[in-house]
């Protein structure tokens, strides 16, 4: 039988608690440790505030990117210490990692730690957050004949953005495309912008010299 939950999802910057109805959920302690049961995911014991949903948004959106102080202080708009601040409790939280650059141990970039066991539940619940997951599942999945998919432009940086850039490579039926994309804008909220390339017409370098990008599918 399933029970009826009180779940807290991240919407627009806050975070919003509603009874959900779900198989047994995830705890997950101080520690980020993950314990199986009857338990509800409470993610506001992990990360709240605009601040911290940022910063978040922003490492589990593409994983291999590399953030430190600096960026992050121009990035969110804070002062180092605030960012400093954040940074220290989801080390605690071993939600992500130090790195220190050989040639000049006084700088150091932060990744999010992909072995953590909430690792996959909490970028779900981002892709959720910032749209990506209705792409997916309204665009891409529908669409077929998609060899590669590329994001872009802010989203790829991290940043929540009004807009999702894609850029899709294969025999791409684009009639189809604009219609599914017409279709996926009111529900999540954003406007969806889309470069179309055949198989033999695309490199990487194509997209390259852009700024940051992460491949969805391939």
């Amino acid at each position: 039988m399933l029970d009826e939950k009180l779940v807290t999802w991240p919407i627009n910057g806050k975070f919003v608690t509603q009874y959900c109805i779900s198989p047994p959920w995830v705890h997950v302690t101080q520690v980020g440790e993950a314990v199986s049961g009857n338990r509800v995911l409470v993610l506001d014991q992990l990360f709240s505030g605009k601040i911290r949903v940022a910063l978040l948004t922003k490492l589990l959106l593409n994983p291999v990117s590399k953030v430190y102080l600096r960026g992050l202080e121009r990035d969110l708009g804070v002062s180092s210490n605030t960012v400093r601040l954040e940074l220290n409790k989801l080390q605690e939280m071993h939600l992500i990692r130090v790195q220190v650059e050989e040639e000049n141990a006084k700088v150091k970039h932060y990744v999010v730690n992909q072995a953590h066991p909430m690792f996959q539940t909490l970028r779900g619940i981002i892709l959720q957050f910032v749209g990506l997951d209705q792409i997916v599942d309204q665009i891409i999945k529908k669409l077929g004949n998609v060899d590669q998919v590329y994001l872009t432009g802010e989203l790829a940086e991290g940043k929540n953005s009004p807009f999702v850039d894609l850029v899709l490579v294969g025999n791409v039926d684009r009639p189809y495309l604009y219609q599914l994309i017409e279709k996926v804008e009111p529900l999540i909220q954003k406007k969806v912008r889309v470069g179309v390339f055949g198989r033999e017409e695309f490199s990487e370098g194509v997209i390259a010299g852009g700024g940051k990008w992460m491949k969805m599918m391939e």
